[in-house]
């Protein structure tokens, strides 16, 4: 049997496809023309300096491979640079200048003026008490023996109740200590008299009210008014007399007598402790420094710039005490009433003002005078390769406010009476003159070294002095690259080009 051997099919391409698959020379110059007509539109518009040299007919061979290799060696130097400039915007630097070198002492309200007697409590009041607490002759001497520890109790000596470690407290811990010693605290009309301010005389009692305070009971001035003062230099400020009344006094307490005074910022909850002793007219004269970050750091997380403002309360540096303001003084207050509940499982609430802790009772404060070789310092994060310690302190990461005011005082003594007369009351006054030294004050502001908006110029300066280009210069190699090579091909795929060519 016979096959017949299969043929092959010979198939024959259009014109247009053959030509396609199979272009002449001809025709594969006249693409190579095209594709150099469209270069050549882009090249002699362009503004990229030596680009064109690269691309012209009559260039050399050694010549274009010269211009070749300084375009790349400005393409390194201009990526280089540019990542330099990238790293130093990333960094966040800061800097702080002088913004303003005699800024008005009137932008700012008069400091909050706080005295406390170093003798915390007035002990005339003690037999109404006694009365009133209805205190048995057997609960008598451990109730004084409390009360005497009170009178000298401020946060870093709670040593002062080491007397009661081993003692029989169940009888007295159903008592209310802070509300006791509230009654027994000095009221204004006791220890202050003569107050004028700004030169006219004032009631006492109406300038100054009961505070709390990491020293006691106080009488602070000036807190939630935020009175400003309009004048400066000594007597222009506020000016009252002090009344010690020892006789009133702890007997048990033998510390040193006088009064303690703090002045800051009215929403600071403590601050530096002044001593103002008796027989001495003292002088308090204080100049101001204020210090803010700009809005360009503002939008930068708290750990970077190391300050927090107000609003950030979703900071993690965001603590204070309840219903007060944030400041760094604030915050260490807050950090305290922690450790107190660290150590003991309550805090005093006679330091602080209300909040959600639980105060101590009486069979807490043993526990606090056994930790009080703890809570004797606060600690900086970061100190404990250079600052020695026999004990740990208190590790408050607390930053500052990023508009905050820093007080500076300046005090000064003279004495008013060397000795008491012999036969003269023992009221021993002194007097205390607080005022602004100086009508002007020092304002620094904190921004950033590098901005956006210098990191936009310096690399516009680079990239003209390495290609000589702009923005416009981008725009036009972004839309030659992305919309005009794209067309060319795609018309080319179309045939238009081939169309173009055969007429």
């Amino acid at each position: 049997m016979f096959t017949r051997p299969v043929r092959k099919v010979k198939r024959f391409l259009p014109v247009d496809a053959w030509l396609e698959r199979y272009p002449t020379k001809e025709r594969k110059n006249n693409k190579k023309t095209a594709w150099m007509d469209l270069l050549e539109t882009y090249i002699s518009r362009s503004h990229i300096h030596g680009l064109y040299l690269l691309f012209l007919p009559t260039m050399r061979r050694r010549m274009r491979f010269l211009w070749s290799l300084a375009l790349i060696c400005a393409c390194s130097v201009l990526i280089y640079v540019s990542y330099l400039l990238g790293e130093r915007y990333h960094s966040k630097q800061f800097k702080t200048i002088v913004a303003h070198s005699h800024a008005s002492i009137h932008h700012i309200a008069f400091p909050a003026v706080i005295i406390c007697n170093r003798n915390r409590l007035n002990w005339s009041r003690l037999p109404e008490v006694k009365l009133r607490y209805n205190i048995t002759l057997a609960q008598e001497e451990l109730f004084e023996r409390i009360l005497t520890a009170y009178d000298g109790l401020s946060f870093h000596q709670f040593n002062v109740f080491d007397t009661l470690q081993g003692e029989y407290l169940d009888d007295l811990n159903h008592l209310n200590f802070t509300q006791i010693v509230t009654e027994l605290s000095w009221r204004c009309d006791e220890i202050l008299a003569d107050c004028h301010w700004q030169t006219a005389s004032r009631d006492c009692c109406r300038m100054f009210r009961p505070r709390r305070l990491p020293l006691g009971l106080c009488l602070a001035f000036n807190e939630l008014e935020q009175r400003r003062g309009t004048d400066t230099g000594i007597n222009t400020g506020l000016l009252l007399r002090l009344q010690l009344h020892e006789d009133s006094h702890a007997p048990g307490n033998m510390g040193q007598k006088g009064f303690l005074l703090n002045v800051v910022e009215p929403d600071v909850w403590f601050g530096f402790d002044i001593e103002v002793m008796p027989h001495y007219r003292t002088n308090v004269a204080v100049t101001a420094v204020y210090h803010y970050f700009d809005d360009s750091t503002l939008s930068l997380p708290s750990r970077w710039r190391r300050c927090v403002m107000d609003y950030e309360q979703d900071s993690e540096h965001f603590q204070t005490l309840e219903g007060q303001k944030y400041m760094l003084e604030n915050c260490q207050a807050e950090c305290q009433q922690r450790y107190l509940m660290r150590y003991c499982n309550c805090t005093l609430d006679l330091f602080y003002p209300p909040s959600e802790y639980p105060a101590c009772r009486l069979k807490d404060l043993p526990c606090l005078s056994s930790h009080n070789h703890l809570l004797q310092n606060f600690e900086q994060v970061g100190e404990q390769p250079y600052v020695h310690r026999e004990e740990s302190g208190l590790l408050c990461e607390c930053l500052h406010n990023c508009k905050s005011l820093t007080l500076v005082t300046d005090m000064r003594k003279s004495v008013q009476q060397p000795w008491p007369q012999a036969n003269s009351s023992r009221l021993r006054n002194t007097w205390l003159n607080v005022y602004f030294k100086k009508p002007s004050m020092l304002v620094y502001k904190t921004n950033l070294i590098y901005t956006w908006v210098d990191l936009i110029v310096s690399f516009g300066g680079i990239c003209q002095l390495c290609l000589g280009c702009s923005i416009i210069s981008l725009i036009e190699f972004i839309f030659f690259a992305l919309f005009k090579v794209p067309q060319f091909y795609w018309k080319r795929a179309r045939g238009e080009l081939d169309t173009t060519i055969r007429a």
